[in-house]
């Protein structure tokens, strides 16, 4: 897994030491400083400390005493000073958490217990932008191209139906061999790349990528199904982000536009 340039600081935001523990251990091998709040009143009490030396993550959970994590948000989000800091809702609470959590102005979402490999790769992903963000200032909008690798008909059209067709370039591709052919022509910014593929392996394409340097940036969105994260995990496979299916369409919106907005900050700075 490929490391952000230097060691960042994340606000934990989370009312259980036992948890705030485990997710330290999840994260502990990324090398970052973690410092932690109890509550989403003592969040905002670290924060207007911290006004100075923000820290460049807020990992927030959703029911803590005093204030809860969905007001947490909104007040970092309406206040000028904290509101460019990303904030990742990570919360065992169901139903419409994922909802109330964007809609409070969250910037990702994840369910506890989260998954080592799936939380290490958004945190380390979010901990670029923002670090690439504040190099790069203000983004214009940019057309990004996207590889779609699946031996999937329903899967390549829906991560482009889901994303929108006249917001991105779709390329195609059923196996291995056909994208490696489509990354040499097209070159393209992201790669969505299913497990599952017609030929050749999904993971031996994401380490051919990561291996090459003029490719190595690029980032890939793993599509995956339950308990197959498992295997990548072990093998430390340098994904940005990865997507449990069946796809929903905010969710794939979502992840697709985070790395689009990685690539474009990668080739600015």
């Amino acid at each position: 897994m490929s490391h952000a340039t230097s060691p960042m600081t994340i606000l934990m935001v989370e009312d259980n030491a036992l948890q705030r523990r485990q997710i330290e251990a999840q994260l502990q091998p990324l090398g970052h400083r973690i410092i932690s709040a109890s509550n989403g009143q003592e969040a905002l009490d670290r924060l207007r400390e911290l006004k100075d030396t923000l820290p460049s993550l807020v990992i927030m959970d959703a029911v803590m005493p005093s204030m809860d994590g969905f007001k947490a948000c909104e007040m970092i989000k309406a206040d000028p000073v904290t509101a460019e800091v990303p904030i990742l809702v990570l919360t065992a609470l169901s139903r419409d958490a994922k909802d109330r959590s964007y809609a409070a102005g969250a910037d990702d979402f994840l369910r506890k217990p989260a998954n080592t490999l799936l939380l290490q790769v958004r945190v380390q992903t979010h901990l670029k932008i923002r670090a690439l963000s504040l190099k790069a200032g203000s983004l214009s909008p940019a057309r990004p191209k996207v590889l779609v690798v699946s031996a999937s008909s329903l899967v390549r059209s829906q991560v482009q139906n889901h994303f929108g067709k006249g917001q991105a370039t779709f390329y195609e591709a059923q196996g291995e061999g056909q994208a490696r052919a489509q990354i040499g022509t097209h070159r393209p910014d992201v790669l969505v790349l299913d497990t599952e593929l017609l030929e050749g392996s999904a993971q031996s394409l994401a380490l051919a990528v990561h291996q090459a340097p003029e490719l190595k940036d690029m980032p890939i969105l793993l599509l995956y199904n339950p308990g197959e994260l498992e295997t990548w995990s072990r093998l430390h496979e340098p994904v940005a982000d990865a997507l449990d299916k069946p796809l929903v369409a905010l969710e794939t919106r979502r992840r697709v536009a985070m790395l689009a907005k990685l690539a474009q900050l990668q080739k600015l700075v």
